[in-house]
């Protein structure tokens, strides 16, 4: 039968394919809107999500940015901006659900490879 939904569960309207991306958003950006909405189209929402995502795809052109930099000067300032923005831009791919752990939070499915290991601990435990 039908499963109900938890009552703390909103169902949102899911994208019908990808948005237009923000104007201002540069090429690192703009290629992270088109992956999200490509591989996330399914649990991403224009009405919720756009907002993180567009700051999220920001910090994407600025560590581009800044990784450049800091490959150009060596400057420990530069480094610290690199470390800083690369951290930033976890924290909002993990926001997304973009990260293992934000996904198995979620319950959405991920793609293994099964190893002879997993083989011999599966057969092991019986599964």
């Amino acid at each position: 039968g039908k499963r109900a939904l938890p009552a703390t569960v909103t169902v949102l309207p899911m994208a019908r394919g990808i948005p237009k991306p923000p104007t201002d958003l540069g090429p690192e950006g703009r290629r992270l809107w088109k992956r999200a909405w490509g591989s996330a189209i399914t649990w991403l929402s224009p009405d919720s999500d756009s907002t993180q995502l567009e700051e999220t795809c920001r910090t994407a052109d600025d560590l581009k940015v800044a990784r450049y930099r800091y490959r150009a000067t060596s400057d420990p300032k530069d480094a610290r901006a690199v470390v800083a923005l690369s951290k930033q831009l976890t924290e909002g791919l993990a926001a997304l659900a973009f990260t293992p752990t934000a996904r198995t939070r979620m319950g959405v499915a991920e793609v293994k490879a099964v190893d002879k290991i997993d083989q011999i601990l599966n057969r092991r435990a019986g599964n």
